[in-house]
């Protein structure tokens, strides 16, 4: 009897997330049916089994395409990825370094005024920035606008991430190192860091897949073909056949193909990372 009530109550704990998690997986199989279908299929009718196979002639068909330039692409989201991260990951967690660490006036107030301005919608800031990059002729240099606030400490989500993470760490620990001679930085280097690994490849991940999935920041800075990021590879297909009118067919098989490769990098890098990944989501609640 104790044995049927286990079966039972695992059943309800279990039921409710493989019938959640059929949902959650869902559109992605509709993804996969879709890449496999040919262009009258998968642009007039919406079935749940393909009627027709023509996966590898739709492959063939977007890596031949001439505006299709993957490497490119995907080499001018990393350029992005690389700068955007690293000035985040760099002042954001030397930001938290001090709340976390260091006592001065006023902490508690400037911390909730901080944590207080992600509430004002990013949307607001969004035509003054881009009038100033327009006017100052930044618009397309280097894509400046992706990337250059996130050297100046704007991410507070991850101020809070870093600063969570940072106060598990004990004072006596850092205390001990600066009485062996270490300086701030080579304390925040040499000790903080290797210690809170999980976090720090929490934001490059998290920073990463914000990257890849950011449509409004290319769509707005970047024109030019050569300078394309990963994000305009699946609007070349959803284009391909648009004349100007209102009306026109989009070929779903090639988008949802061009969709498939350009997932390939984020699935590859979250199951090399996700370890690191729960750890940091489980130790954000450790301590307040």
């Amino acid at each position: 009897m104790k044995r049927l009530r286990k079966i039972l109550r695992r059943h309800w704990v279990y039921g409710p997330l493989v019938v959640f998690a059929l949902v959650a997986l869902a559109p992605f199989y509709y993804l996969l049916i879709t890449a496999v279908k040919d262009l009258a299929e998968a642009s007039t009718e919406a079935t749940m089994w393909p009627r027709s196979f023509a996966l590898l002639d739709n492959i063939r068909f977007v890596l031949s395409h001439p505006d299709y330039r993957v490497v490119r692409m995907f080499g001018n989201t990393m350029f992005v990825f690389a700068l955007k991260t690293l000035g985040t990951v760099l002042t954001c967690s030397l930001a938290a370094y001090g709340f976390a660490m260091y006592d001065f006036p006023f902490k508690r107030i400037i911390f909730f005024v901080l944590l207080s301005a992600m509430l004002i919608p990013a949307e607001i800031l969004g035509i003054p920035i881009y009038e100033f990059m327009v006017n100052t002729g930044l618009r397309e240099v280097a894509y400046i606008p992706l990337w250059i606030a996130a050297w100046f400490a704007t991410d507070i989500f991850i101020i809070f991430l870093f600063r969570q993470f940072f106060q598990n760490i004990p004072k006596s620990l850092i205390e001990a190192a600066r009485i062996d001679g270490y300086h701030e930085v080579g304390i925040f280097f040499r000790i903080v860091m290797p210690l809170q690994r999980p976090v720090f490849v929490t934001v490059i991940l998290l920073y990463f897949i914000g990257t890849y999935n950011d449509l409004y920041g290319p769509a707005l800075y970047v024109t030019r073909q050569e300078n394309w990021l990963m994000v305009h590879s699946i609007n070349i297909f959803e284009s391909l056949y648009r004349s100007g009118s209102s009306a026109y067919i989009v070929p779903w098989n090639y988008v949802s193909v061009a969709t498939l490769i350009a997932m390939i990098p984020v699935v590859l890098l979250f199951s090399f990372m996700q370890k690191q990944f729960l750890q940091s989501v489980a130790g954000v609640g450790d301590k307040g």
